[in-house]
């Protein structure tokens, strides 16, 4: 068994500054485990005392949420000190693409589909790791106030300028190709985005389309495509409730705002971006918080998890890993684009019917917390991990 996990907190923190979370929560979880870690940080302008604590007592691997990508010339951290480095990547796999070519890093990805992704890249070592939950999220029912009916917190995206790119940009076939992958994404439970894309191409070209795909940025494609579903699906699920009051926290887009795409929808309130922590307070006082996440068709999201272990009941997108490990109105609520209609009436049933929803909102805790912690991911993490890290020990001798 493997018996140091040193972690690399990331460098750059954004407002959200869920990586830091993630990290920090991680490395609680091995220590339970029996697992020896550390939070290593690195200072760009003065590395060495990093470099003389990880020497100075080598691990058996490193860590990083999002992995470490190479640096300029190409190269990984991880081959040039030979000491195996594990990507917990937790974004779309697009834009990790080049962590294919290090020999010494083991990638892990929060979607199946992710893992297929890095495979069909010939990435050598490549592992399902789902989004988990800390095993100390908690609340007070008997002191909880939740204020907040409805609660959603996501960032703005200005999808409608992105179609407008490529309108402008991508020859007709393309923009074709760009409209029917977007559909399919949006509303197959099962297609992920590169899948979605990959299928239109097939179809357009298969009809004479003049498409050469020698031509195309794919990695720059995708990255698009997931950022154009990703706030379509935003607004349209907070445009399918049209009832009861829904709380938004989330920064706006350089070119738009959520005040501006919701304009007229009197049952909304627009609040400024939080951090993880304030957005885990939110979840502790929300009764039901929305989370969308299209892009991810076989795994899960830290606010799915976050919200139930919070007590929230939380509405989320259908795939098939959550339909495996969660029942639609037993400890979840379930919405599929293609059906947004239901979903005023379904927020309006359990925000009537306040035992239904405390039921559901308990049993989703319950499951989450027996089954959905970082200390059971850090379990399974050290487990696969073991016969990798010796392979690659082996390897580099």
């Amino acid at each position: 068994m493997l018996k140091r996990i040193d972690l690399f907190l990331p460098p750059n923190v954004s407002q959200y500054g869920v990586l830091h979370h993630f990290t920090h929560k991680l490395h609680e979880a091995l220590q339970r485990l029996g697992v020896s870690s550390r939070i290593l940080v690195a200072q760009h302008d003065n590395p060495k005392p990093f470099l003389t604590e990880l020497f100075q007592d080598a691990p058996d691997c490193t860590l990083s949420f999002n992995g470490l990508l190479p640096d300029e010339d190409g190269r990984f951290f991880a081959d040039l000190i030979r000491i195996p480095h594990v990507a917990f990547v937790i974004d779309s796999p697009n834009t990790f693409v080049s962590l294919a070519n290090s020999p010494f890093t083991v990638i892990t990805s929060v979607d199946q589909n992710g893992v297929e992704f890095f495979k069909g890249v010939n990435a050598k070592h490549v592992l399902f790791v789902p989004h988990g939950v800390e095993k100390t999220l908690s609340f007070d029912p008997k002191d909880q106030e939740r204020n907040f009916d409805v609660s959603m917190l996501s960032s703005c995206i200005d999808y409608e300028a992105i179609f407008e790119e490529w309108k402008q940009n991508y020859p007709k076939p393309l923009l074709e190709v760009l409209e029917e992958a977007a559909q399919t994404a949006l509303t197959d439970n099962n297609k992920s985005v590169v899948q979605a894309f990959v299928g239109a191409m097939d179809k357009k070209m298969s009809q004479g389309a003049p498409l050469d795909p020698n031509t195309i940025d794919f990695i720059e494609i995708l990255d698009q495509l997931e950022m154009y579903i990703r706030g379509k699906e935003r607004v349209e699920l907070v445009k399918s409730i049209k009832d009861a009051k829904v709380h938004i926290f989330g920064s706006s887009a350089p070119t738009t705002s959520w005040k501006k795409q919701l304009q007229g929808q009197k049952n909304v309130e627009f609040h400024d971006g939080v951090s993880f922590e304030q957005a885990l307070q939110i979840m502790q006082k929300s009764k039901i918080v929305l989370n969308s996440c299209a892009w991810i068709k076989r795994g899960t999201h830290e606010r799915t998890l976050s919200g139930l272990a919070a007590g929230a009941l939380v509405l989320t997108s259908r795939n098939p890993y959550m339909e495996e490990h969660f029942s639609d109105g037993k400890d979840i609520l379930f919405y599929s684009y293609k059906d947004l209609s239901k979903v005023n009436d379904q927020v309006n049933r359990y925000l009537h019917d306040e035992n239904l929803r405390k039921a559901v909102a308990h049993a989703g805790r319950e499951n989450t917390m027996h089954h959905h912690t970082w200390d059971i991911r850090a379990s399974q993490l050290v487990k696969e991990l073991d016969p990798i890290i010796r392979e690659i020990r082996v390897a580099k001798t």
